[in-house]
């Protein structure tokens, strides 16, 4: 593109093209009778009403947060060994998420009611949060099955507060190294529940189990369902499977009585049935396993040693997993769209928040003039 009047510049011109979607959703233009993108000539005051009515939905939310908590504007938390306006520092905390992740500010306020709706305090809430989002983009799940996974699942393992990136990090390399999703493995670790407590390996155990029968075509609630049967028939075999267990010589506790890994436990298994043949350790395994968990069981056995542990390695060296993911997720124009969208809508609120203390007084003076009114006889 030239022109012939230059100004005194030289160099080339690029031009930008806007993506339709921005301009309407942004910068409030609309289409003429020509179906031509224009610019709205009350796009101030549109704009305006906009960050006020946002900066209000960014107030309510914070309102159910401070609801659900049972607390009072004025109430104080301690953070960091700090002490701070409990609602000003969730506040700042909303916005800050907000403007820096693929959720809106008002997005991040609904998470925080999800974890005070499961006990969190402030600091816990404070910590928790960043894990929540990301395990959210991660998986491309909604905050609320997000919220759902992390606090209920911390809480059926005994996990404190401190582990919930580890845990959201392991969940994520497990996904992306097996045939499974996040949504999937939240679903099979919160089937088997408080039964995981006991598994040595913790987590990382835990989510190997899960993407070995994932990749068995073994899934989400399924998957954890006879993950779960399994560890209870190892834990408690009754009669037929104590018998054939004790004659193989299969140990499922150690010296000190604490249960031993799984894949310790079912190579043995594999090993003591050697020289059998296939009808031989059918027979066996359908002593120790039920009848509906044969599939699941048979494909852990078919994946110890070697296998189990370079897969279980690679969940345990799994930190920012999460994080890479969900930056993956929105490494596209959509991805960076959804980003923007956020940082306006934080910019939006912080505009509406500077209107609405007025816009309260004149709320304030219309209704005392309409109580006014209706007290006239």
């Amino acid at each position: 593109y030239t022109i012939s009047n230059n100004m005194g510049y030289e160099g080339d011109l690029e031009i930008a093209i806007v993506p339709e979607s921005f301009r309407v959703d942004v910068l409030k233009e609309s289409l003429d009778a020509n179906k031509v993108l224009v610019e709205n000539a009350n796009v101030e005051t549109a704009m305006g009403a906009a960050s006020l009515k946002t900066a209000a939905d960014f107030e309510s939310s914070m309102s159910q947060v401070q609801a659900t908590m049972g607390i009072t504007k004025y109430s104080m938390s301690t953070v960091d060994g700090q002490s701070v306006n409990t609602m000003d520092k969730l506040s700042k905390l909303a916005k800050k998420m907000g403007s820096e992740t693929a959720f809106s500010a008002t997005e991040c306020s609904q998470a925080l009611n999800y974890l005070a709706l499961a006990g969190y305090n402030t600091e816990e809430m404070c910590k928790t949060l960043p894990t929540v989002l990301n395990l959210a983009a991660a998986g491309d799940i909604d905050l609320a099955s997000a919220s759902d996974m992390v606090t209920d699942a911390m809480s059926a393992l005994g996990m404190g507060v401190d582990q919930a990136d580890t845990m959201v990090d392991q969940m994520a390399k497990t996904a992306s190294s097996t045939n499974t999703s996040v949504a999937q493995l939240g679903e099979g670790i919160l089937t088997i529940g408080a039964t995981a407590k006991s598994v040595k390996g913790g987590t990382a155990e835990l989510n190997t189990a899960l993407g070995i029968l994932a990749n068995n075509g073994i899934k989400g609630a399924e998957g954890g369902t006879h993950l779960r049967n399994i560890i209870l028939s190892l834990q408690n075999p009754i009669d037929k499977a104590a018998d054939a267990m004790e004659s193989l010589g299969v140990q499922v506790y150690d010296s000190q009585g604490n249960m031993r890994s799984m894949n310790d436990i079912l190579g043995d298994l594999n090993t003591s049935m050697d020289g059998m043949t296939s009808a031989e350790k059918d027979n066996i395994i359908s002593k120790i396993f039920n009848k509906t968990d044969l599939a699941a069981a048979n494909a852990l056995l078919a994946n110890t040693g070697k296998s189990w542990d370079d897969l279980q390695s690679s969940i345990l060296n799994s930190g920012g997993a999460a994080q890479q993911m969900a930056d993956t997720q929105l490494d596209n124009l959509q991805g960076q769209l959804t980003i923007l969208k956020s940082a306006l809508e934080g910019l939006a609120i912080s505009f509406g928040q500077l209107l609405m203390p007025a816009v309260k007084n004149i709320i304030n003076w219309l209704q005392k003039f309409v109580d006014w009114l209706n007290s006239m006889d």
